[in-house]
């Protein structure tokens, strides 16, 4: 099913006429954007604890990256001005030069004139002064490189501007086109707790190939998460389809194995037969019995992080059990060329207990030495971190996962990889029964 085009449309000039007045810093902020790390251009991560005093931290350090021209250029006015003046060093002149260097950053992802020319208004000023006291060859030579460096910056500015603020048009429609097709995850579904990150493979990207979703049915708190084959635009419209139909869906069918059947059966029907796939995990939690069912159409396995010891008969370690099932369906778009008996399994979901529902972006990032990310070994460890520093506000476990992937990998991932976290409560409300 695909994105109504009117509705598109209006969400895109929504987007567009309320972002437009930042379209400026948004565009100065796309290139460092770009070059920084990829868990602060695509990751949304879910509530934890000590957030509120991390957004603070996180909202001061943007702002003192918007401004850090603004410090230089202050910083060696004064600098400058000071020594020269007071001729505090015995070849004071020879700082004058450095007053050609703001107007030329100045002019980099800037959106209009005003930028450039502000900044070396401010160094001729500067210049200006400097000259007037000293009357020599270099603050002469000095005035006229500011002006025409000055001229310059303002001239490639004219030059770049429509292409940034195509640019910012653009990352404003990704976001748009993100929370069209992954609409945000509520902090709390019911009794659980859920938090998720992504991260996006495609350069610059908000959106991949990645899929998840959460919806609170008569039968229960259902879940998804899914992998789109291949990845950009061609994998968004994909991973739209299959989100729209499951949203349709998930409140009506009474089992998960009839949902996977049907969503197949949609991406059959869009796509043509066999023509794309989707790897899906479908969960559904009753939260009436304490009860979790899960279905898994080629993905990989859910993780259960258990608050009492850990399962038999699964891979497990240290309160870490990753949840198999006997005999994994075919993805959903192959669903008709396997048997999907043995796709779905029934266990109890514990008071605390947590469940990590994740894509193979996470658990197939390589380090350096082309080793895998070692999932099930890491969340044992940052469990053990992330309860440390519960009482000092420390990172939430999800964060600390997202950072130690990134961490692993060293540089941008070469897929989407999604995390979704989801916890149970001390009790459940209709069982009565808490932690032991």
């Amino acid at each position: 099913m695909r994105i109504p085009q009117s509705r598109f449309a209006e969400d895109t000039q929504r987007a567009e006429d309320t972002q437009r007045a930042q379209d400026t810093q948004r565009a100065q902020g796309a290139q460092g954007a770009a070059q920084g790390t990829q868990s602060e251009a695509q990751a949304a991560v879910g509530p934890g604890e000590g957030a509120p005093r991390r957004r603070r931290q996180e909202r001061w350090r943007q702002q003192a990256a918007g401004h850090w021209l603004e410090l230089v250029t202050a910083l060696s006015a004064i600098v400058v001005a000071v020594v020269c003046l007071t001729r505090a060093w015995p070849a004071p002149q020879d700082l004058d030069p450095l007053l050609a260097v703001p107007p030329a950053l100045a002019g980099i992802g800037a959106l209009t004139l005003r930028r450039p020319l502000l900044f070396g208004a401010a160094s001729l000023i500067t210049a200006t002064s400097v000259l007037a006291a000293t009357h020599d060859a270099l603050s002469t030579a000095t005035l006229v490189a500011v002006a025409a460096v000055t001229a310059l910056s303002a001239r490639a500015t004219a030059a770049s501007a429509p292409r940034s603020r195509r640019i910012a048009n653009v990352i404003s429609v990704a976001e748009t086109a993100q929370r069209a097709v992954l609409r945000p995850i509520p902090e709390r579904l019911g009794p659980l707790d859920l938090s998720v990150v992504y991260l996006a493979a495609a350069a610059d990207a908000k959106v991949g190939g990645d899929l998840y979703d959460v919806a609170m049915t008569p039968h229960g708190i259902r879940l998804i998460i899914g992998d789109v084959r291949g990845k950009g635009l061609g994998a968004v419209e994909v991973a739209a389809d299959v989100l729209g139909t499951y949203r349709e869906i998930a409140h009506e069918v009474h089992t998960l194995a009839e949902l996977a059947r049907r969503l197949d059966a949609g991406l059959s029907r869009r796509w043509g037969p066999h023509e794309e796939f989707v790897t899906a995990l479908l969960a559904e939690i009753d939260p009436e019995a304490g009860r979790l069912t899960i279905y898994s159409c080629g993905h990989p396995p859910p993780i259960l992080i258990s608050s009492g010891g850990v399962s038999s008969g699964d891979t497990s370690s240290g309160g870490v059990t990753v949840l198999e099932v006997p005999a994994p369906a075919p993805p959903l778009g192959l669903l008709t060329l396997g048997d999907g008996s043995g796709a779905g399994r029934t266990l109890p979901f514990k008071p605390n207990d947590q469940l990590l529902l994740y894509t193979d972006g996470v658990t197939e990032a390589r380090d350096s030495r082309r080793m895998f990310y070692p999932l099930d070994e890491r969340i044992p460890i940052l469990g053990a971190r992330q309860r440390a520093s519960t009482a000092t506000g420390g990172a939430s476990l999800l964060e600390l996962l997202r950072d130690d992937l990134l961490r692993h990998a060293g540089r941008p991932l070469e897929d989407d990889a999604a995390l979704l976290l989801v916890r149970a409560p001390a009790q459940w409300p209709g069982t009565g029964r808490a932690t032991g």
